[in-house]
């Protein structure tokens, strides 16, 4: 008799084997679909996405946080780069800088363009500006017109104040008529025409007594430097001079400078005065002096000054020779009648006074009055 245990034995053998068989065909082609080959398989394709938009120059950036400069130049105030590179302009700055110097005078737009470059080395407009200067430049030393805008004639030139015992160093067409009394007997009555051939270079004509006579005289005065921006004149002053009695000829060739300092305008002048006389032959002599004037208003001003006149003298006989000359000092007060911005007359009045003088001694002191008209 069949033992019931060895018959379930049976059983679970018989209806295993399938089931095991089939679990070993199951991991046969897991294993096939495993692909155990080290280099990856291609991707599968996609659809190709659209590139990002590159974001605009003008937008703002990291939430507006940007500024920008009166000159055009960004300043990121999260502390990156500004930009615009080191050195260079923007258009707008070029054209209001462009329109701010056009207004002012040669000579100052000239010196606004060379500051202009001086800021921007890199300006993309330099040849364009570089153009300009050149053309200012012409401008100047052509001696052309001084404004580009309606601008009243007086307003174009440089008022400096006219000195009364030194020479005139400012070019202008100018009417002037003086005196000058000393004691005990000296009188000096004289009058002169200057006209401007340009706005630095002008001529002048007339009469004066000079310590040794009355003197018909004639010359130029030119400007090398004549700057309203900076109150600079820098003059060149060629006369040439006919004394009447006696009757001899002269030449004083002299150089001037002109500052003015605020109210003040200051200038020094030096140079010879060369004369062929008679009897004694070549005389040269040291000529020149300083002023000073202080503007206490449009109308009403206050000035000093100093003229110099000096001359060798050789030994000859009992006489010892040395230096003649005869120094005196000026002050008093200047005036420009009128009304409104118009200065077309000067009236001054002052006294003399000697402070160094040898062997020469032509007055103790005097009064003296000027009176000019620019025309």
């Amino acid at each position: 008799m069949l033992d019931p245990r060895h018959a379930l034995i049976a059983a679970a053998l018989l209806f295993g084997a399938p089931a095991f068989a089939q679990d070993e065909n199951d991991l046969d082609d897991l294993e096939d679909d495993i692909d155990f080959d080290p280099a990856p398989r291609p991707a599968a394709p996609t659809d190709p996405q659209p590139p990002a938009p590159e974001p605009d120059d003008g937008d703002e950036q990291d939430g507006g946080l940007e500024d920008f400069r009166d000159d055009g130049e960004e300043i990121d105030l999260l502390g990156e780069e500004p930009t615009n590179p080191q050195g260079a302009d923007s258009e707008t700055v070029y054209r209001a800088t462009a329109a701010r110097l056009g207004k002012l005078e040669p000579d100052e737009e000239l010196a606004g363009w060379e500051a202009y470059l001086a800021q921007y080395p890199n300006s993309a407009f330099r040849k364009r500006i570089e153009s300009r200067m050149d053309e200012l430049t012409d401008l100047i030393y052509s001696g052309g017109p001084q404004q580009t805008g309606p601008v009243d004639a007086m307003r174009q030139e440089l008022d400096f104040a006219q000195a009364m015992q030194l020479e005139n160093i400012n070019p202008r067409d100018r009417l002037q008529i003086g005196f000058e009394w000393g004691l005990p007997d000296f009188l000096n009555l004289s009058a002169d025409y200057e006209k401007a051939l340009a706005r630095q270079v002008s001529f002048h004509a007339g009469l004066r007594r000079r310590y040794l006579g009355y003197n018909i005289e004639a010359g130029m005065r030119f400007a090398l430097v004549k700057s309203i921006r900076t109150g600079t004149l820098v003059t060149v002053i060629a006369d040439a001079r006919l004394n009447t009695i006696p009757a001899y000829p002269g030449f004083r060739p002299q150089l001037a400078i002109g500052k003015r300092f605020g109210k003040v305008d200051a200038q020094i002048q030096g140079g010879a005065d060369f004369t062929l006389q008679p009897v004694v032959g070549f005389q040269p002599a040291a000529t020149g002096g300083a002023s000073l004037y202080y503007a206490a208003s449009d109308r009403v001003g206050v000035f000093a000054e100093t003229a110099l006149y000096m001359k060798p003298v050789a030994e000859d006989g009992a006489f010892p020779g040395g230096t003649f000359r005869f120094n005196v000092v000026d002050f008093g007060m200047k005036f420009f009648p009128g009304s409104g911005d118009k200065r077309d007359m000067e009236i001054n009045f002052g006294a003399t006074v000697p402070y160094m003088q040898q062997w020469w001694q032509f007055h103790y002191g005097s009064v003296m009055g000027q009176f000019n008209y620019y025309l």
